[in-house]
């Protein structure tokens, strides 16, 4: 039986990825918070309810000893590395704590396991906006990285350290991830808050929701598929990156349109407000992935497109349901 760890295990591909190696027998090990999140929380009782219990561990991933202990005493074939701190507020000093940290958890992962357990397999959770300040309309693995948001600079560094340790023959790699959806987003993510929020419209239960730019354009896919992606990757002869993305580009006005009309709602725009103070992260860059190195080598390829997964999101939100 195959061993996995899977950091952030009840974040949105955490718990993707839970239930993919479930589901091909692998003893699957989950690093978590102690305390959950209340959009974790949801995750867990939904996958307690079909049997998906992973072991899981309280382990301080910025604490090399306690990274060592959890890797030496699990030995895992697989690593998946998707826990991140995303967002902080406006002040300096709490960017810095998030490049830091993020920084510092990859490292110890990648140097216990180069030291104690060279056989496991790496993928970290990489991001588009390692592109963000790239002046290229579509990017491919042969674009140079390139961020003006210190997030996407610690994914950056990230890929840096992978690459040294993979040099040093620790099969490790880059999953870099475009904008990947489902319903088990957080609600601040603008694709959850336009389907949350039209549903409860359509429910009678609100009247009025706001959104910034939503000339805004975004390369969207399944967050289920982009898991699959990362697997595939970890079961490759020879380590390398790649881009996962959906080969589509759809602006947020498409994404309502796409909403709207699935929901039969004649027109939405009674009941969105635009908020110029409201924009999500957003990139001057065009941020559209080519996917085609993992098509060729992976055989990967996106199961469905943007107006399947609007009608799996809204299912989900009608249902109370988090496929």
């Amino acid at each position: 039986m195959k061993k996995a760890i899977i950091t952030g295990i009840y974040g949105q591909d955490g718990s993707y990825l839970c239930e993919l190696l479930i589901s091909k027998g692998y003893e699957v090990h989950g690093v978590v918070k102690h305390e959950l999140s209340e959009n974790s929380l949801k995750i867990k009782l939904f996958l307690d309810k079909y049997g998906i219990s992973p072991i899981l561990h309280h382990t301080n991933l910025s604490n090399y000893d306690d990274v060592k202990n959890l890797i030496i005493d699990i030995k895992p074939d697989e690593i998946y590395h998707v826990a991140a701190i995303h967002q902080s507020s406006q002040s300096q000093n709490s960017e810095l704590c998030l490049f830091n940290s993020n920084i510092l958890n990859t490292s110890n992962i990648l140097d216990v396991s180069f030291l104690y357990n060279r056989d496991s397999r790496i993928i970290l959770a990489g991001s588009c906006l390692m592109y963000d300040s790239s002046n290229t309309n579509i990017q491919d693995e042969s674009v140079p990285f390139s961020s003006k948001s210190l997030y996407g600079i610690a994914k950056i560094t990230e890929n840096s350290l992978a690459k040294y340790y993979r040099e040093k023959g620790l099969f490790a790699c880059s999953a870099i991830l475009y904008n990947h959806e489902s319903s088990r987003r957080k609600d601040d993510f603008v694709t959850k808050k336009i389907i949350k929020n039209l549903v409860a419209i359509k429910q009678g239960k609100i009247e009025k929701f706001s959104l910034g730019d939503i000339l805004i354009k975004k390369d969207w896919g399944y967050a289920k598929d982009y898991a699959y992606g990362m697997y595939l990757m970890a079961q490759q002869n020879i380590p390398n990156d790649y881009i996962l993305s959906s080969g589509e580009l759809y602006s947020i006005k498409d994404f309502i349109d796409i909403s709207a009309s699935i929901l039969n709602i004649d027109d939405w725009t009674k009941y969105v407000t635009i908020n110029a103070v409201d924009i999500s992260r957003g990139s001057s860059v065009q941020l559209f992935g080519n996917n085609s190195l993992a098509r060729k080598f992976l055989g990967w390829a996106p199961s469905l497109n943007l107006k399947e997964l609007i009608e799996l999101m809204v299912q989900n939100e009608f249902n109370g349901t988090l496929f």
